[in-house]
């Protein structure tokens, strides 16, 4: 069609795609079942009668603010649709954050302007990948869209320019950024670091992604923040590493990595009763750090199955751990370093876990609490140590 663009045609699995401006009915022929994507209108239309009779796929903008990448992309002459996809990860993150991102503003973006970029399936060699904020990298599976770069982050994640700021800005302002990683297999590593680049109030998610390389999150600013991290059903097959940053795991899974988690010296939380919490899953060896005595108040909290032959540590003085009564045995699992002990482990669920001497439990667990009524002046709380009753001052009793 003359002056309407009408030229850009794939086939894929034996349907052809059409991409252009503008509304293709009595202007664009074609097959029956051809797709037109209209990406000034970001909307997907389905020919109906193989002329030129289109209708709108599920009446709505179903491919609004999605940018493609695929195996058969060009960054060169791509514009992100279904029909000119990127090749690589990194481009099509650009292109989303200029387009979508950058004309709203410095303030925070609507969720209605946040960007997808969808990888279609492949495996992308990318070098250095740098995560923009607002943006949602999806995938078609971990085990198909797989995305071998290393990640990290940028100034993007401020609303300050770092060269004109002292370090840290002493006055924060909220930028409520967050992206996520959805469906995809990430077999570089991770490191992201919120403290370098200002950032006060990111929100970084995974859902449904596979981790082949070892990951660290990490905030470690004394600034009051908001930095957290979250992920759901996702799996881990290297070190997961967080330091100082809020983080909540639903239904996930350590395979061959160590959990560490270190309560950062001097950092302040707003808003967080937990530094770690998790739900579900399963994880191996973990190790939960801490040298700052400001910091039992943020506890990190288990809820999910400990697979055989795993340990968990506890280093420091300062380190608290909450278990599960149901979820996480401790019998011949916690091990302490760094001058810790068995009273910095609370367990909940722990019903009739009181009582007068005569009733402490006849075969406790390793790490198993008590508070003895009888023990003056008032009763006191006491631990199994493996072998005998101890206070909080690791006298037998």
């Amino acid at each position: 069609m003359p002056g309407r663009g009408y030229f850009d045609l794939v086939t894929i699995n034996g349907i052809s795609i059409y991409a252009g401006s503008g509304d293709p009915n009595g202007a664009l022929a074609a097959t029956k079942g051809s797709l037109f994507s209209d990406k000034a209108a970001a909307r997907l239309y389905e020919n109906t009668d193989g002329a030129m009779t289109w209708s709108l796929v599920g009446g709505s903008t179903l491919l609004q603010n999605t940018v493609f990448v695929a195996k058969n992309g060009n960054d060169a002459t791509a514009d992100g649709s279904i029909s000119k996809p990127f090749l690589t990860v990194q481009a099509a993150m650009e292109y989303a954050w200029t387009t979508y991102v950058v004309p709203v503003g410095p303030q925070p973006s609507p969720p209605f302007t946040r960007p997808c970029v969808y990888v279609m399936a492949g495996t992308y060699d990318d070098g250095p990948l740098v995560l923009p904020p607002q943006v949602c990298v999806q995938g078609c599976g971990f085990n198909h869209s797989r995305i071998t770069g290393a990640w990290s982050i940028d100034d993007r994640w401020s609303n300050y320019a770092p060269p004109s700021l002292p370090s840290p800005p002493s006055v924060l302002v909220g930028n409520d950024f967050r992206s996520t990683w959805l469906n995809v297999g990430l077999f570089g590593g991770i490191n992201i670091d919120f403290n370098p680049v200002f950032s006060n109030e990111g929100k970084l998610y995974a859902m449904g992604c596979r981790f082949a390389g070892d990951v660290t999150i990490a905030e470690k600013r004394v600034n009051p923040v908001s930095n957290s991290f979250t992920a759901t059903a996702c799996e881990f097959l290297g070190d997961l590493t967080l330091i100082g940053i809020p983080t909540l795991l639903e239904g996930c899974v350590t395979k061959g990595g160590t959990l560490y988690i270190t309560q950062a010296i001097g950092a302040v939380f707003a808003d967080v009763d937990n530094i770690f919490e998790s739900s579900g899953g399963s994880f191996g060896n973990i190790m939960i750090t801490s040298l700052d005595p400001a910091m039992p108040a943020y506890d990190c909290t288990f809820c999910h199955s400990a697979q055989p032959g795993t340990t968990l540590t506890l280093n420091g003085v300062y380190s608290t751990v909450k278990a599960d009564l149901d979820a996480v045995p401790l019998q011949s699992f916690v091990a302490l370093a760094g001058g810790a002990g068995l009273n910095q482990i609370t367990r909940t669920n722990q019903l009739n876990w009181s009582g007068i001497t005569a009733n402490r439990p006849p075969s406790p667990y390793t790490g198993q609490p008590f508070f003895d009524t009888s023990l003056a002046p008032t009763g006191r709380p006491i631990w199994w140590d493996g072998t005998q009753w101890i206070d909080a001052a690791g006298i037998p009793v």
